[in-house]
């Protein structure tokens, strides 16, 4: 049994930075992450459910949500596998709470609050990250801005992905900044071990961020609530893996009658589709 949650795992995420008695972390986690010199001081969590915001005939949902004292909107999410379109999804849920984000009272002066998405991404999502400028770059931020000056006009939507598949620090001793160290925590602290010396001496930056992560400190009802969604995800996740070696044989039978009927002999399809003799047999 781990010693701490998989941050980035949905029952990780919701279990850490998804529980308002942590709140100082996800605070230290946007403050980190957010560019320049933008700094959230307090918070509150909001719903992250939008009625009558649909995509694909799916409630459009995103991991946390939450607000600062000066009402700038701040989401945060977990996604580990690819998919089409991510930037362009990412845009359309941010520009989506912008347009929801108006003052009350604002009789139609845009008077739009700001918001941030700040995405965790363990994979390669397609970016193109080909010339040399993004070499040991891992964090990147998008918003609007003129081209020539790089000029901001003002606070509207930024989008900030935290790539920790290109984040390359074997060792936490090698982290030099807290971005470096969050990303280095992020990524392995479901293996850690550490005895209280070492968290005292190596990790006591992030020593309170340990403390809320560590199962054993959860209480019966946020325990059960955490195995509950551990469950439920390791279900859904077995469920794309059937589907996904389910589709894999279809098609390997598909090629396999192919080669069949253009005269090929039964051991070298069952050699080239993987598929075992009786199963090319089968398909005559």
């Amino acid at each position: 049994m781990p010693m701490y949650v998989n941050p980035l795992s949905d029952a990780g995420f919701k279990a850490l930075l998804c529980d308002p008695a942590n709140k100082a972390e996800l605070i230290r986690f946007l403050n980190v992450f957010l560019p320049g010199d933008r700094r959230v001081a307090d918070l509150e969590y909001a719903t992250t459910g939008f009625p009558g915001i649909t995509l694909a005939n799916k409630a459009s949902r995103v991991d946390l949500r939450c607000t600062d004292l000066d009402g700038r909107n701040f989401i945060v999410e977990v996604q580990r596998s690819p998919q089409p379109n991510f930037f362009r999804r990412c845009v359309y849920y941010a520009s989506r709470i912008y347009a929801l984000g108006s003052r009350k009272g604002d009789r139609q002066q845009y008077d739009l609050l700001p918001v941030y998405l700040v995405a965790l991404l363990d994979r390669d999502f397609g970016f193109d990250r080909s010339d040399f400028s993004w070499n040991d770059r891992y964090i990147s931020s998008y918003t609007f801005r003129e081209m020539a000056s790089g000029q901001v006009e003002d606070e509207t939507i930024s989008i900030i992905f935290v790539e920790l598949n290109r984040f390359r620090k074997i060792q936490f001793e090698e982290c030099r900044t807290a971005a470096e160290e969050w990303c280095w925590m992020l990524k392995n602290m479901e293996g850690l071990r550490p005895t209280q010396e070492e968290i005292k001496t190596v990790y006591y930056e992030l020593e309170e961020l340990l403390d809320a992560a560590r199962i054993s400190g959860f209480n019966k009802e946020k325990r059960a609530r955490y195995d509950a969604d551990m469950i439920t995800e390791r279900d859904y996740y077995n469920i794309l893996e059937t589907a996904k070696k389910e589709g894999e044989a279809a098609a390997a039978s598909q090629i396999a009658k192919k080669l069949l009927a253009s005269g090929m002999p039964e051991a070298q399809v069952a050699d080239i589709t993987g598929l075992t003799a009786g199963q090319v047999a089968g398909l005559k």
